[in-house]
């Protein structure tokens, strides 16, 4: 099976105050292109900075990590191209631009322009419910749709890999479950990575990790 991320040894440290923290420690593993795959842990565990890490958000300490068997670029600049063509996200906030409507904030996920990628969008809307919202603004949004908007602008770009940060965290229990859904879906042709601290929506997950002071445990499923 190809591997899509591989990470070798990482590590992330800082200073804080007069200590030296160790965010991620040591941490390996690998994940292929298709799957959901549950990062869990509790507040302060580390779980978020891997997710930083392996998007190329961050910079390791130490170790390496690869993305289709090449290594993460060093520059900032060549992280982000990484992120722009490869990768898509979905945080607790969504950062939807308000002036925009669902269509265009979907759309300028998109790293190509023409008419592929205005097909891309409209099917995106179909395949996330959203027909019928493509004019609305955010703030015209339920909580669910707005994450919903974001699922799909995280989409609009193709992307090999999607990393979500506690998707259900500000929402209802029910519409918690039906973005949890959508990410399921779309894990049967993606790679979707998702830091949580909430196990209920890891059910169903491909393989979970466990994360606690840094140190990534590897498991099945729950």
């Amino acid at each position: 099976m190809t591997m899509l991320i591989k990470t070798i040894n990482l590590s992330l440290t800082y200073k804080d105050a007069n200590s030296e923290v160790i965010a991620v420690d040591n941490v390996s593993l690998e994940l292929p292109e298709k799957g959901f795959f549950g990062i869990l842990g509790p507040s302060g565990s580390g779980k978020t900075s891997l997710l930083y890490l392996l998007s190329g958000i961050r910079q390791p300490s130490h170790g390496e990590i690869y993305f289709s068997e090449k290594v993460y670029p060093k520059s900032s600049e060549g992280r982000s191209l990484l992120r722009r063509l490869q990768m898509g996200f979905v945080f607790q906030q969504h950062f939807l631009i308000n002036y925009l409507n669902v269509k265009q904030n979907i759309r300028i996920g998109a790293s190509k322009e023409g008419k592929d990628a205005d097909m891309r969008v409209q099917n995106i809307i179909q395949r996330l419910g959203l027909e019928g919202f493509e004019l609305r603004k955010p703030y015209e949004l339920s909580g669910g749709q707005r994450q919903r908007v974001a699922i799909g602008r995280a989409l609009a770009n193709e992307a090999k890999v999607i990393f979500v940060d506690e998707p259900t965290a500000a929402l209802d229990h029910h519409t918690g479950r039906k973005v949890v859904d959508y990410l399921y879906e779309l894990a049967k042709d993606t790679c979707v990575v998702t830091v949580t601290h909430d196990d209920s929506i890891l059910n169903n997950a491909d393989k979970i990790f466990t994360m606690w002071d840094g140190a990534l445990t590897e498991g099945n499923t729950l």
